[in-house]
């Protein structure tokens, strides 16, 4: 990277990120042919603003056709087991919530920082074109991820972090100026990629509680837990899967994995645990802000009464 990829990592570090990197826009993606046949294959026609972006995954550049780098930051939001939070056993009437669920919405948080970041860089280049993405936007950010050398796709088709584990929130920068050092312009080595780490391990595909986790790599979102309790809560077909006891999401195949030994605590006190009730009676802003708000609270017990269904 040249020296202003490098002071925006720097400050990136300082906006409270626990990793950073950055590549060129026009590298190659990586998984660039599996992302084009899962969303061709017509497995996630459930989420139909996957496959209505589909171009844009594909190719950053669809999305900003002057894009000249990547920038990828990585968050932990890591906060330790359920037993060591007692209220998160009564966010959801004594149903398991996953981690990324517990605290405020993720997705504002990232984008205050990035925001923030924009500015930084606009402040130094004038006129610069930068655009914030979450996973709410149409960037395949895990992949760019690994194209900026900060892990790899594991079975369990998770971003993982040699550092950090698999508990992370991701999120990035594109823009128009140029970050990394010109010397390897045309070519795709600008950036060392992390080798795979998962080896022979498959405890994620032997711990999904749906087998949901179909092949290394290859997730089956019409079995997956979190297709049922948080993107589609009302829609009957997530009755197959009563008893689970996960009310909204699933870290399953996260609590199995290896590489989270080395999941850090996050510093992001607004990730902590907050006692959300899940009483319809109760004014909706009692989950607004959080990420429980996308099942949405009156959802919640009939999601909390399933997941204990047969328990």
């Amino acid at each position: 990277m040249n020296e202003l990829g490098q002071a925006l990592c720097a400050q990136a570090r300082a906006e409270g990120f626990d990793d950073v990197g950055l590549c060129r826009a026009d590298a190659e993606m990586p998984h660039r042919q599996e992302v084009d046949d899962a969303l061709s294959s017509g497995r996630f026609d459930v989420f139909p603003w996957l496959t209505d972006t589909k171009d844009q995954r594909l190719d950053v550049r669809a999305r900003m056709a002057s894009a000249q780098s990547v920038v990828v930051v990585v968050q932990s939001y890591w906060q330790g087991d359920h037993e060591d939070h007692v209220d998160v056993d009564t966010l959801a009437g004594h149903a398991k919530v996953s981690r990324y669920a517990w605290g405020q919405d993720y997705h504002h948080v990232l984008r205050r920082k990035l925001r923030r970041l924009r500015k930084w860089l606009i402040a130094r280049v004038p006129g610069a074109r930068v655009a914030p993405f979450n996973d709410v936007d149409a960037v395949t950010e895990r992949a760019w991820a690994v194209a900026c050398g900060l892990g790899f796709i594991g079975k369990s088709g998770m971003f993982i972090s040699q550092t950090l584990g698999t508990y992370t929130f991701l999120g990035g920068l594109l823009t128009d100026v140029a970050l990394v050092d010109e010397r390897f312009a045309g070519t795709s080595d600008d950036v060392p990629r992390v080798r795979p780490g998962c080896g022979s391990c498959t405890a994620c595909l032997d711990a999904c509680p749906t087998q949901a986790i179909v092949a290394p790599q290859r997730v089956d979102p019409l079995r997956c837990l979190t297709t049922w309790n948080v993107e589609e809560p009302q829609d009957p077909r997530g009755d197959a899967f009563a008893g689970s006891g996960w009310a909204v999401g699933c870290d399953v195949c996260q609590e199995v994995c290896p590489w989270n030994k080395f999941a850090v605590v996050t510093r992001e006190k607004r990730y902590r645990p907050r006692h959300v009730s899940i009483d319809p009676a109760l004014p909706p802003d009692d989950v607004a802000g959080t990420p429980l708000a996308r099942p949405g609270q009156e959802n919640l017990a009939h999601l909390a009464r399933r997941a204990r269904r047969g328990t």
